[in-house]
């Protein structure tokens, strides 16, 4: 008998257990959430129900659903508008990254309220934009100059966000004005250990420092100010993951550094293609998605710490993901909002074309050309998938909520 609920249980046990309720009660939230937090489920089943054949390999995000597209400023301080989650990135088949994709297509055009009729006629439309830019055989880049329509807008608001104001939705000044964390216990938390703490701060400062290419005759432009814990997306509550006030000696200003604990891909075990050797995790992580991005976010780099390792990055607002309430009983606006995510997918895996072993340009144009053996079978499994989502989802709501403690009764 299928066990959503025991697979997942299991799949987070060397997890922070102080944080995984928190990553529970969001993922029955919503068959969306549900999604997002189990993309081991996922691999799990397709490595076992693929139908159809794929020989190709090529580098993947491994995690890619409609949500892990975002806006983020490079270090020239450019918006862009690409894959934005490279924690699951991996050497696998092209398309085990367009069935995730499409599959989550069809679980959030569910809870926008879209009709299955008009998700099948999104999902396939999606599905040749992806297939019509791969053979295309060259990679572009979405900014706010090449865009209309819905992600112009969104890119723009992006662009124009205050900087000051970001900071200080994430920090505050005292009466000596010295900048400190705001530890609001939902977002952000204390460090329990002073020494860990302080030891951390060192070692990241130091670190910085010595990223440092500057002419500057200063080998300490960075000083860390602050630091706590940090809870963010769904997948990954319950790995460590930082924020870090950091405050530039010679530019004058603060910056905030998200740094991420990276662990080994849920794809890993079910993988059959040869994977290079890498460092650490985090190193998989960051080369991954340099190659994959056409542009990477500020401050993209890697950290280690008491033998875990790290990927470090400039804190980028949560509100830079695309809001989909927009697209509600809206199928047309729900497709525009997607149409340029499915020709990222192929751009990604153009700019990373035979890097390490993945397939080259031409080897993934011909890919594309015999997608008429696999099309139909694939948006069969995406849509079969979507169903069985909903059903894990809804057997994992009554398991999680069978597991709570249950309230004594008041006494009147």
């Amino acid at each position: 008998m299928r066990d959503a609920y025991e697979r997942i249980i299991s799949f987070n046990q060397n997890r922070d257990a102080r944080f995984l309720p928190m990553k529970y009660k969001l993922m029955v939230s919503s068959a969306f959430r549900f999604f997002r937090g189990s993309c081991h489920l996922f691999y799990e089943d397709l490595a076992q129900n693929q139908t159809w054949d794929d020989q190709t390999v090529a580098w993947v995000c491994g995690d890619l659903h409609v949500e892990n597209f975002g806006s983020y400023k490079s270090a020239q301080n450019v918006v862009y508008f690409d894959l934005n989650d490279f924690d699951e990135a991996t050497l696998a088949h092209p398309t085990w990254e367009v069935i995730r994709f499409l599959s989550s297509v069809f679980i959030a055009g569910k809870e926008l309220n879209l009709l299955e009729d008009d998700l099948k006629r999104i999902a396939s439309t999606l599905l040749n934009d992806y297939l019509t830019a791969l053979q295309l055989g060259k990679a572009f880049a979405l900014e706010k100059e090449t865009l209309d329509g819905i992600l112009k807008k969104y890119i723009k608001d992006v662009a124009d966000r205050d900087p000051i104001a970001f900071l200080n939705t994430h920090s505050l000044l005292d009466n000596h004005n010295n900048r400190t964390l705001i530890i609001d216990n939902k977002k952000y938390f204390a460090i329990d250990s002073r020494e860990m703490k302080q030891e951390l701060i060192v070692k990241f400062q130091d670190y910085l420092n010595s990223l440092n290419t500057s002419i500057s005759e200063s080998n300490e432009e960075f000083e860390v100010k602050d630091m706590a814990l940090r809870i963010a997306g769904t997948g990954s509550i319950g790995l460590t993951r930082y924020v870090f006030l950091v405050y530039h000696n010679i530019e004058k200003m603060y910056y905030l550094y998200d740094v991420k604990q990276a662990q080994p891909s849920s794809l890993s075990p079910v993988l059959k293609s040869t994977q290079p050797e890498w460092k650490s995790e985090a190193e998989r992580i960051q080369t991954i998605q340099n190659y994959m991005q056409y542009i990477t976010p500020a401050g993209l780099s890697h950290f280690s710490f008491q033998g875990l390792s790290y990927v470090v990055k400039a804190l980028q607002s949560e509100q830079d993901k695309m809001d989909f309430k927009q697209c509600v009983e809206k199928p047309k606006k729900f497709t525009d909002a997607c149409h340029n995510m499915a020709k990222l997918i192929a751009y990604a895996q153009i700019r990373s074309s035979g890097r390490k072993a993945s397939a080259s340009v031409d080897e993934l144009i011909e890919f594309a050309k015999q997608a008429q053996n696999w099309k139909s079978k694939l948006l069969d499994y995406a849509y079969n998938y979507y169903q069985q989502v909903l059903q894990d989802y809804t057997s994992f709501c009554k398991a999680y909520a069978a597991h709570q403690p249950t309230n004594p009764q008041v006494k009147k």
